[in-house]
């Protein structure tokens, strides 16, 4: 061989880390030396096979490698995750053959609990991150068994590479020791019997939980005490003498008394052991204390325990007999009443063969025989025993012969096994049944082998027995493509013993079909799982059925797009979809305008036809891969993915809002509706569906209240605004029962005297906590809630006992004017409560005049005509209330009968400066005289408004100039003062009071 330079120093450096690794091992420094040298040489050796050794060196690397070789510990190097030289001690602890590990993956020796701890711990060695490790683990041997080793390696440069060197050492004997040390030291501390154990002069060492249980005395007070100076617990003398004994002969036991440290006296079973070194010196004793109280209680209840045997036999669930001579001579009542007896006293003397099936005979006499002969000293047999009433029923007897009153005899007990033989039968029941069910049904072993399996998964799988009995079942196999146990189902079958769900399978003819299988785990007597039984239903038309419905339940059946359940899965996974891809999307909530209007007009039918017609339209303005949904009625959802930019969503929105628009032609009529859209962006709207949703909706109402047939985006304040409008909503309706409503009254001045001869009744909200809420914020919910009506009531009886108050107070007012909405004038109660506030009131009919608005007598004239002339029979005063805002429809207006009519405050502001309102209000005036109705003019303010409107003829002015709305009480000073507030010419307007 040639000499080469590189051997040395590899040889070094495996020296050194053999040296450090055994050094960690605690192994004493006279081995450690020479092993380190063996281990170091011979793993370079090892490492450097196909190196070329000098002559110098060959005979020095030949005694190294010698010693590798002898060596009783594994030594290796690994080469990244991979063995490249094993010792013979290596190969016999992993138990492959040494020339299998020169090229051995790791993965194929280390247990895969271990695998990941072992493959990183390699890593840091190389890597340079430690010098060195020293840990366990377990290893796969080659024969399949699991062994405990303990690795001690560090890297090594061998030649120029990096290499890792070390130690293998099996410590599986270690670890049962340990184990078994660790058993001891829990049975001693666990035993229930008291343990003392001293060194060799009696010094008390150690004792259990029992021994402080059994005397009294806690371990730190006996701990270091010498066991003769517990005289006052067991005779100094008695105790000197048991141990000279047990040192004499190394054992001894017998009773004595001892005391508790209470000063109970109690009696104890004592055993002293001597344990001897390997020089056979003492150097401890132990002692076991067991205590004979209960022994000794147990003696005194023999004499009971021997009369309550015999009630025990008497009252046994169990029959039991003596038969001699082929006839009963004991029996207890339980063999008694499973005959049919009333005692066991009528059984003595009869024959056993009168008490058996004719059939059975030939059994019992046999058994009966071989007993008594010798032949076996007990016997086990069932057959059918005869009742009283000559019914059978099947017995299982146990007996066993004995001596009886001097003779022999045979003693046993009797079970009725009937329910047994019966669970029998129904087994046999079972196995027809697993023959002739229509499911199909397999059973494998606890590997997943097929073992047997029915007709009927024959006919499903189109596999015959033979074909599928020892190949692996699919049914405990993962779904997707990757062919291996599914572990998650075979974890809950452990656990619960069952599962059962939907899986794919595929038949001979490589058809794939959906499949119901329910497995059940079957264990053993140990608890351990030796099988598996499936039972599955071919699922392909409940699959198709399924499909059916959940189409319908997550479509609607009107339009066919996404219903609320549908639309709401569908956006979440859009949104999650958008929120790994970093995306943005819209939701655009859609509600036609004035749909309700021609649904109630034309009737269901045509209000489906247009949410179709609709539906189309929306379709033509978004992509395929929008979303579409209607949530009901006329509510539509549209979901724009991918969204670059909020421009585009307002694009869209525009394009239904323009697209809505256009007119539709259902069943020959011209129909026009508008869209109002509310759009939420994902992700600075919401985060879920459920918020996008919501706030998509409250920008669409903010649309609705800007006019409709427009678009509005969410704000956040929205939200708030929406909060508080509901917070408002839920006081609103517990308002009324507690009583958190009142009125205030608006002084009506007539224009030519000056005198306040009517008001108008206001509702007030006083709120609890955000006091007196003004009307704008509530009257709108009430109106849409339809909280206005039972309101609108109180407002009349209020209003009207207030005024026939003011009447019997002597205070000349003519009228006390409400006003009525819309909700109120199309209830059918309205002349109802308007008769019960006034009879109840007393309060004259002329009296209260209802004012309303030309938008609602406007929207059903014919009904408001017939309406309006019934509340003029019953005396009450009408006017119209904004006159000039509504219809203005003067053909209209003549047919209604009025008396008054309230010009709007729009108009009154205008005045002086607007002549347009000025023009407006004079021809107001001029066209109520000529219909003979008096008129009202509200928000007057200026003296030059309120000199305007005397000028041109108004009857009656209202407005802060004169008084704003106050309470009654307030009212009443206003009027007792009867301050007169026409203007005078000598005074001008200093008597007219300031306006509250």
């Amino acid at each position: 061989m040639e000499k080469t330079p590189g051997i040395w120093p590899p040889l070094l450096k495996g020296m050194a880390a053999a040296t450090a690794i055994l050094a960690a091992s605690l192994l004493p420094a006279w081995v450690a030396l020479p092993l380190a040298v063996a281990i170091g040489g011979g793993v370079a050796y090892g490492c450097h096979l196909r190196s070329a050794a000098k002559p110098d060196d060959t005979e020095v690397a030949t005694e190294l490698a010698g010693f590798v070789e002898q060596s009783l510990v594994g030594i290796y190097c690994l080469e990244a995750d991979r063995i490249v030289y094993g010792n013979q001690a290596m190969a016999d602890i992993l138990a492959y053959p040494r020339d299998a590990l020169s090229d051995l993956p790791l993965s194929r020796v280390i247990h895969p609990d271990d695998l990941d701890l072992v493959t990183e711990n390699v890593r840091r060695r190389m890597a340079g991150e430690v010098d060195s490790l020293r840990y366990p683990f377990r290893i796969l041997r080659g024969d399949g068994q699991i062994r405990h080793c303990e690795v001690h390696s560090r890297a090594a440069r061998l030649g120029g590479e990096h290499r890792l060197v070390g130690v293998l050492i099996d410590i599986t004997d270690r670890i049962t020791v340990q184990h078994e040390l660790a058993l001891y030291a829990r049975a001693f501390e666990a035993s229930s019997e008291g343990i003392v154990v001293t060194d060799a002069m009696g010094m008390i060492v150690t004792v259990n939980s029992a021994l402080e249980s059994l005397s009294g005395y806690r371990r730190d007070e006996l701990l270091g005490q010498p066991v003769l100076s517990l005289e006052h617990r067991i005779s100094g003398t008695r105790l000197e003498h048991i141990v000279a004994a047990a040192l004499s002969s190394g054992r001894w036991q017998g009773e004595f008394l001892a005391l508790r440290k209470n000063g109970d006296v109690y009696p104890t079973m004592l055993s002293i052991s001597a344990l001897r070194n390997e020089h056979h010196a003492v150097s401890h004793y132990i002692a076991i204390i067991s205590d004979l109280s209960p022994i000794r209680a147990a003696e005194r209840k023999l004499l009971e325990s021997e009369g309550k045997f015999r009630a025990f036999v008497e009252l046994s669930l169990v029959g039991l007999y003596v038969v001699q001579d082929g006839r009963l001579v004991y029996a207890n009542p339980e063999i008694a009443r499973v005959l049919g007896y009333d005692s066991a006293e009528q059984l003595i003397g009869l024959s056993v063969e009168d008490m058996t099936a004719t059939e059975d005979l030939p059994l019992l006499r046999d058994y009966h025989r071989r007993r008594l002969t010798g032949e076996m000293e007990s016997a086990r047999y069932t057959y059918r025993a005869k009742r009283r009433d000559g019914s059978l029923l099947w017995v299982e007897a146990h007996g066993r012969v004995f001596e009886y009153d001097g003779r022999l005899a045979v003693m046993g007990i009797a079970l009725d096994v009937s329910q047994r033989i019966e669970a029998e039968r129904q087994s046999r029941l079972a196995e027809r049944v697993f023959e002739s069910a229509s499911e199909g049904i397999l059973i494998t072993d606890a590997d997943s082998r097929i073992v047997a399996v029915n007709p009927a998964f024959t006919r499903i799988t189109g596999y015959s027995a033979q074909q599928a009995i020892g190949k692996l079942s699919r049914m405990l196999m993962r779904q997707d493509a990757r062919a291996e146990f599914n572990h998650e189902m075979l974890d809950h079958l452990a656990r619960d013993g069952h599962w059962q769900g939907e899986m794919r399978d595929r038949r001979l003819s490589g058809e794939w079909y959906p499949v119901w299988m329910s497995i059940s785990a079957v264990r053993d007597d140990a608890g351990r799982i030796n099988s598996y039984v499936g039972v599955f239903t071919d699922y392909t038309s409940r699959k198709e059925a399924e499909t059916r419905l959940h189409y319908l339940a997550n479509h609607d059946g009107l339009t066919g797009l996404l219903n609320r359940s549908g639309l709401m899965s569908q956006l979440e996974r859009e949104i999650s979809r958008a929120r790994n891809l970093k995306q943005s999307l819209a939701v655009l909530f859609l509600d036609l305008d004035r749909f309700k209007a021609i649904n109630d007009t034309l009737g269901h039918g045509a209000g489906d036809k247009l949410l179709v017609a609709a539906t189309e339209r929306l379709r033509n303005q978004v992509k395929a891969t929008d979303l579409l949904g209607r949530l009901g009625g006329d509510e539509f959802t549209i979901v724009l993915e991918n969204l670059p930019s909020p421009e585009m969503a307002a694009d869209v929105a525009n394009r239904v809002v323009d697209a809505m628009a256009q007119h539709f032609f259902i069943d020959g009529h011209e129909m026009f509706v508008t869209a109002s859209v509310g759009v939420a962006v994902y992700p600075g709207d919401g985060h879920d569906a459920a918020s996008l949703l919501k706030n998509a909706d409250v920008a669409m109402y903010r649309a609705k209240e800007r006019g409709k047939n427009t678009y509005q985006f969410f704000a956040k304040e929205m939200n708030a605004q929406a909060f508080e409008h509901l917070l408002l909503e839920n006081s609103l309706r517990h308002a009324l029962e507690r009583g958190e409503f009142e009125l205030h009254y608006q002084p009506q001045v007539a224009t030519e005297t000056g005198e306040i001869v009517g008001v108008e009744a206001l509702i007030r909200w006083r709120h609890p906590e955000l006091g007196l809420v003004p009307p704008a914020r509530f009257i709108p919910l009430a109106e849409q809630n339809g909280l206005i009506v039972p309101i609108g009531a109180w407002v009349l009886q209020e209003a009207c006992r207030q005024g026939k108050a003011w009447l019997d107070a002597g205070y000349g007012l003519r009228h006390i004017a409400v006003n009525l909405s819309a909700r109120q004038f199309a209830d059918d109660n309205l002349l109802g409560y308007i008769s019960e506030a006034l009879d109840q009131s007393g309060l004259p009919p002329h009296m209260l005049e209802l004012e309303l608005t030309e938008s609602t007598v406007m929207q059903q004239p014919q009904d408001a005509v017939r309406l309006l002339l019934r509340l003029q029979e019953m005396g009450v005063a009408l006017s119209i209330d904004d006159f000039g805002t509504g219809y203005s429809s003067l053909v209209s207006l003549k047919q209604f009968p009025l008396d008054n009519l309230k010009i709007d405050r729009g108009f009154i502001s205008g005045i002086p400066h607007e002549g347009d309102d000025m023009a407006i209000t004079e021809a107001i005036v001029a066209i109520a005289r000529k219909m003979a109705l008096k008129v009202v003019a509200e928000g007057v303010e200026t003296v030059e408004q309120f000199d305007f409107l005397r000028a041109a003829g108004c009857d009656l002015v209202q407005g802060y100039l004169l008084g704003r709305p106050m309470p009654a009480s307030e009212l009443m000073m206003r009027l007792a003062a009867d301050k007169m507030l026409l203007p005078r010419v000598e005074t001008g307007w200093q008597e007219i009071h300031p306006p509250r």
